[in-house]
C-alpha cells in the first residue's frame, strides 16, 4: 500500500508538472485594424512602418495581456514585386512586428503573426501615409528574434502548418535572404482592388514576430481600414 501511495503521489506530481508546463504558454487571436500606413508591393520600402490598433482585449488563460486600443507597429523589412508573367516567384512583403508593452506581468514575452486580412475599402492614394512611431509605444527590447526558433505557443494552433521545402525555398530566394528558421503557413487574406475584383494573399511566418504576405499577382496593396486578425503567442514565467 505504501508503494502504491508513493507511485500515485509521483504520478500526481508528474501530472501537475505537465499541467503547469502546458499553462506556461498559450496562443490567442485578436481583431485589429490597420489605422496608419500602407503595405504595397510596388510602393513600400524597407523601414516603412504601419500601425495596427487592437479592436478587443487580448486575453490569455483568462487574464488581459493587451488592452483594446493597444497599438502594434509593423516595420517593413523586405519587399519583392513579382516580374510580369512570372509563374514562380510571388510578390512578397516581409514585416517585423514590434511588440507593445503588455499588461500581464506574468507574461514573459509575446510573438505576433498576421493570421487574416480583409480589405474592402481600397485606397486611392498613390503614396503611403507615413506612420510616426513614438519611442514609448513599443518595447523594443522585446523585438529581438528568438534565435530563429518558432514560438512554441503558436505551433499549438491547428491551422499553423509547416510549408514544404520547395515553397519555402521559392519565398526565401525571392527575398534574397538566408532562412531564419522553418516557415509556416498561418492564414489567408482577401483584398478588394480598385477595379472591384477580389485578390487573394497568403500569409506565412517563421513564428518569431514576423509575417510574409505573398501574392501570385504582380502587385497588391493593404491600406488604412483593412480588418485583420493577429495570432499572438504568450509565453509566461
Amino acid at each position: 500500500m505504501v508503494g502504491s501511495a508513493v507511485a500515485l503521489g509521483s504520478a500526481a506530481s508528474s501530472n501537475a508538472h505537465v499541467h503547469r508546463r502546458t499553462q506556461s504558454s498559450s496562443a490567442a487571436q485578436v481583431a485589429a485594424e490597420l489605422t496608419k500606413g500602407k503595405l504595397s508591393s510596388t510602393i513600400s520600402k524597407p523601414s516603412d512602418t504601419v500601425v495596427l490598433k487592437l479592436k478587443d482585449d487580448l486575453t490569455s488563460n483568462g487574464a488581459v495581456v493587451l488592452k483594446k486600443g493597444t497599438v502594434v507597429t509593423g516595420v517593413v523589412r523586405n519587399v519583392k514585386c513579382a516580374e510580369e508573367g512570372s509563374r514562380q516567384a510571388p510578390s512578397i512583403i516581409e514585416i517585423e512586428w514590434l511588440v507593445p508593452a503588455h499588461q500581464n506581468k506574468a507574461a514573459r514575452n509575446l510573438s505576433i503573426a498576421l493570421q487574416s486580412v480583409m480589405q474592402i475599402n481600397p485606397s486611392d492614394q498613390s503614396e503611403p501615409e507615413k506612420a510616426d512611431v513614438a519611442a514609448g509605444d513599443v518595447a523594443v527590447a522585446e523585438n529581438e528574434r528568438a534565435g530563429g526558433q518558432p514560438n512554441a505557443a503558436l505551433l499549438s494552433m491547428p491551422f499553423v502548418v509547416a510549408v514544404d521545402q520547395q515553397t519555402s525555398s521559392i519565398i526565401e530566394s525571392s527575398l534574397g535572404s538566408s532562412p531564419v528558421g522553418p516557415l509556416f503557413k498561418v492564414g489567408r487574406g482577401q483584398l478588394l482592388t480598385s477595379s472591384g475584383s477580389w485578390q487573394s494573399v497568403d500569409l506565412f511566418s517563421h513564428l518569431n514576430n514576423d509575417t510574409l504576405i505573398t501574392s501570385v499577382g504582380k502587385d497588391f496593396e493593404i491600406a488604412s481600414g483593412a480588418q485583420m486578425h493577429l495570432l499572438v503567442g504568450v509565453n509566461k514565467n
